[in-house]
């Protein structure tokens, strides 16, 4: 089974170092990784070491898609020129309102590295029942499922527009690992009954592509 770690402290210092105003760090939910305690735990040495700095360590609880719709919204903030108070107040309550969805080929990665129990990963891979699954405060909960991928993906996407809060203010972002149609398949779906702001098709990279494995679809709103 393919395996992840967590960048060092010493790794998340090294970045902290840079020459600018604010620093924000986006990490996967603490609740799957141990990147955000790291980075915290970074921040503490660095102040310690060099003084106070303004920097903010953001959990994301989500992955993905969903780091990606908190970078985005620190870039609107910043270029606003909002006072780092404010934008670290706005950020987290920004956070509190993405949702995120996604729907596997394989759930034996995150199984075997002690993300699902061992039963819902077995039952989807040996009767070909696909699992809509979310987050839930950083944990991943079953929203439903159902036989056969295009369904699963179709219900992921009637999830996504029945909890879209204000779909017009809102990015859709899908991310995907090698699976270009099934992302264009869950956006056009959406984009058929709801409007958004913004929607963005990207691959994985990294620690999703570990866990999304080929085929994986990951929506974030």
């Amino acid at each position: 089974c393919p395996r992840s770690a967590c960048p060092s402290p010493e790794r998340y210092m090294e970045s902290y170092q840079a020459k600018v105003d604010h620093i924000y760090v986006i990490t996967l939910s603490s609740h799957l990784s141990g990147s955000h305690n790291s980075a915290c735990l970074a921040k503490n040495l660095y102040c310690e070491k060099y003084g106070e700095k303004d920097i903010h360590v953001v959990d994301s609880e989500s992955a993905s898609g969903g780091e990606t719709q908190m970078m985005l919204k620190l870039i609107e903030l910043e270029e606003q020129g909002l006072p780092f108070s404010e934008i670290v107040e706005q950020i987290e309550r920004f956070r509190s309102t993405v949702h995120t969805y996604f729907v596997l080929d394989s759930l034996e990665a995150l199984r075997k590295n002690g993300r699902l129990s061992r039963v819902k990963a077995l039952v989807a891979t040996t009767l070909n029942i696909k699992p809509i699954m979310a987050g839930a405060r950083g944990t991943i909960v079953p929203r439903g499922q159902t036989m056969g991928i295009k369904k699963a993906l179709g219900k992921m996407a009637d999830l996504t527009i029945q909890e879209m809060p204000d779909p017009a203010d809102r990015r859709l972002i899908i991310t995907h690992c090698n699976a270009p149609e099934r992302a264009e398949l869950v956006r056009d779906i959406v984009l058929a009954k709801i409007s958004v702001k913004e929607c963005i098709i990207m691959d994985t990279r990294g620690v999703s592509s570990l866990y999304a494995s080929d085929g994986g679809v990951i929506v974030t709103i």
